[in-house]
């Protein structure tokens, strides 16, 4: 565990506002902020991007952070129930898998606020008092790596793409979902075949599956598995075809420039900031709070020097805009879906 003293002196400045303007936190109060993190904090994908957003805090706001990476299932109770008797009265969980130690614990101490990360826009983590979800909409992350599979298809002239994920849990589900639902709306007698391998770390496992993916026909794969995802991008790199990644990192991008075409993000920093800015005015709620492309924090990021995505670049890049305009409702064809 890592322990930074920094006090919190206008918190979280202008990403408090998401997608209503600035709001200004309340000055001199003491917050103290802990994260417990599945990954390691440089896995590229999710555990990086919650770090991230202590990182922030810790460049630019004082308040004293915590974080713990690589937290193992036994251990999740033990290093929530921690940092809460520590006094840390923001602790924040990076995934579902946290929920049922966090429950335990936010009884223990209802003085404390306990946030739930997670891309299952279906989780209700919220429990009306001290426990939040922070949902990064995964149907949206999901759907915008559809449609680029989709038009990468189109353009390309194939008729079967793939999506593997790690672990088999409903984030991941979702975000699976989102991604056939957005290849499905682009091109609706595409085949979409899937796969979990049930963990997020081991690459060359994701890779294996990849592969056989490919040896199937499909032509382009999808990979969300946090450090694992690189697997797919390998697999695309050793087979000449194209990968669509998550949360990938300008090093990735650098080392799979001819296989990682685009990777759809969630910003966690906004997410987070923007509830931690809430308990600091006193307006959180223990609610579910979703945000997605219009709130700015599910984005998409294109591959420069990848060709064939520039090709179709303007075409997701319009439907982009068509889901910040309400034009293209996810969530509704989503429930449509169902």
């Amino acid at each position: 565990m890592k322990k930074i003293l920094l006090v919190l002196a206008v918190l979280l400045f202008g990403i408090l506002a998401v997608g209503c303007g600035e709001k200004e936190a309340d000055k001199g109060q003491e917050v103290k902020v802990a994260l417990a993190l599945t990954g390691a904090i440089n896995d590229g994908g999710w555990s990086q991007g919650a770090y991230e957003a202590l990182k922030l805090t810790e460049k630019d706001y004082d308040a004293e952070i915590a974080y713990n990476e690589n937290t193992q299932a036994a251990q999740y109770l033990q290093v929530i129930r921690n940092y809460a008797k520590d006094g840390y009265n923001v602790i924040i969980a990076n995934g579902a898998q946290f929920t049922d130690a966090v429950n335990e614990v936010a009884k223990e101490y209802p003085d404390a606020k306990f946030l739930i990360t997670s891309s299952d826009r279906n989780s209700n983590f919220g429990n009306g008092s001290n426990v939040a979800g922070v949902l990064a909409d995964g149907v949206e992350q999901g759907f915008l790596q559809g449609v680029t599979a989709g038009l990468l298809a189109k353009s390309l002239g194939i008729n079967k793409v793939a999506g593997v994920a790690g672990a088999e849990i409903p984030a991941f589900k979702t975000i699976m979902e989102g991604y056939v639902l957005g290849a499905k709306y682009i091109m609706p007698n595409i085949e979409v075949v899937t796969a979990f391998t049930g963990t997020n770390d081991d690459v060359n496992k994701l890779k294996e599956q990849a592969l056989t993916f490919i040896d199937q026909g499909a032509g382009i794969v999808m990979s969300y598995a946090n450090q694992a995802s690189r697997g797919g991008y390998e697999a695309a790199l050793q087979k000449g075809k194209l990968a669509i990644g998550a949360s990938a990192s300008p090093e990735l991008f650098a080392a799979y420039e001819k296989s990682l075409s685009a990777s759809a993000s969630a910003k966690l920093t906004i997410a987070i900031a923007d509830v931690v800015g809430k308990i600091a005015k006193g307006d959180f709620e223990g609610t579910n709070y979703i945000y997605g492309v219009k709130e700015g924090v599910v984005t998409f990021v294109f591959n420069d020097k990848e060709p064939q995505v520039q090709k179709v670049k303007a075409d997701i890049e319009k439907i982009i805009a068509d889901i910040k305009s309400g034009k293209i409702d996810v969530t509704d064809l989503y429930k449509k879906s169902k």
